[in-house]
């Protein structure tokens, strides 16, 4: 496909994000996005060069934008953000008629592998528990993506993370996953109006986090980390003991604690949050079960918080002779930490899961949580969608 012109709409979209750029990027960036997305088959710089008829252009010259350093990205998805949100607020905020809304946040680490080995910031990948399998390489970036209670949809900034050798090398400054999702949290920019979750993996159970949700009074449901401990009491604390593992405290919960919970597409809260394909719209292909209690505790270096141990059905695993399809069975059985044990296919699954906001319900939580695998979703859609997985460059 080839475009004769730039679409007036197309550079009305880019006008406020390139207001402040110079006039050579101004007219450089919309033709160069719109080649992007829409060059055919295997994208490779000869196409992206002539994609775009009126604005044809040099294969090197877009080597040279790319790494030129006034062709600030990050400030664009800043700019491109904060209209998008004031758009989807002012219209959200009619339906709203003046009551409280509520946004969910997640936040995850998303990959991108590459073939190459010379390439500069790559993180590899070990597979020395699978001599078959070779190390991959991977380049690392932060993906944020707001969820409204109405359905929309708004990538954060996304923040790239650059490895030590590489800050070294270019004289910048190191920051791990965790520094990069609290200074995401801190700089999440929504309106008044809204009060937000913020819902993340127990990779990202940090006090850096925490703190952060804390300072914007916002709430964060994630799953505990197995190390984490109840907070000590006045004995424990003369004897220098360490408090209970919260993990191993909850399997000894009682079975009337227990209660079991049915979710599908008809009764759950956030139905417009998830995208499902059409095949996968009847309510039993969107039926859950859980096995949910739930309990106020204080944890260690956490503070007060409610605790929800969960247990969640897999109808689909066959069940071995003397497995019983009880999720009580799987409750009373020891705690394995090894990795193998943790792959291997199970009837119920076990996640013991933190929220701070102490008065939510454990529905709420199971939810909250289960929206969390949107961010994992989105980003293989819109490269799918936009054909970015073709980029050769």
């Amino acid at each position: 496909m080839i475009v004769l012109g730039v679409p007036r709409e197309v550079k009305s979209f880019f006008s406020k994000s390139t207001a402040k750029s110079s006039r050579p990027i101004q007219r450089a960036l919309v033709p160069m996005v719109l080649a992007f997305l829409l060059a055919p088959h295997r994208r490779c710089l000869k196409t992206i060069a002539g994609e775009v008829l009126a604005e044809r252009c040099h294969v090197a010259t877009i080597s040279r934008r790319l790494t030129n350093p006034r062709w600030r990205t990050r400030d664009w998805y800043v700019d491109l953000y904060d209209g998008l949100l004031g758009e989807v607020n002012a219209w959200e905020r009619r339906l709203a008629k003046g009551k409280r809304r509520q946004w969910i946040v997640a936040i995850d680490t998303t990959y991108h592998s590459t073939m190459s080995e010379q390439m500069e910031n790559l993180i590899v990948m070990s597979k020395r528990r699978n001599p078959a399998r070779k190390n991959t390489r991977q380049h690392a970036f932060l993906m944020g993506l707001v969820l409204t209670d109405r359905g929309a949809r708004l990538p954060l900034p996304r923040k790239s993370y650059y490895t030590e050798d590489y800050c070294r090398k270019h004289r910048r400054r190191f920051r791990t996953t965790i520094e990069l999702a609290a200074a995401m949290i801190r700089e999440l920019r929504v309106p008044d109006d809204v009060d937000v979750i913020v819902t993340f993996d127990s990779a990202f159970d940090a006090g850096a986090i925490h703190k952060a949700c804390r300072k914007r009074h916002f709430h964060a449901v994630f799953p505990l980390d197995p190390n984490r401990v109840l907070a000590r009491t006045p004995d424990q604390d003369a004897a220098l003991i360490s408090g209970e593992q919260v993990v191993a405290w909850t399997r000894r919960w009682t079975r009337k604690e227990f209660a079991l919970l049915e979710l599908a597409m008809h009764n759950e809260d956030h139905v417009f949050a998830r995208r499902r394909h059409a095949d996968n719209l009847r309510v039993k292909k969107t039926k859950r079960r859980y096995a949910v209690a739930a309990r106020q505790a204080t944890v260690s270096k956490l503070g007060d918080c409610l605790i929800v141990a969960s247990y969640k059905e897999n109808p689909k695993v066959q069940l071995l002779p003397g497995q019983s399809a009880e999720w009580w069975a799987y409750h009373r059985t020891p705690i394995s930490y090894r990795r193998e044990n943790s792959r291997t296919p199970s009837r119920w699954h076990r996640k013991v899961l933190a929220c701070t906001d102490r008065a939510a319900t454990a529905r709420q939580v199971i939810e909250w949580y289960e929206v969390r695998w949107q961010v994992e979703v989105y980003q293989p859609e819109y490269t799918s969608s936009a054909g970015l997985y073709q980029l050769a460059a």
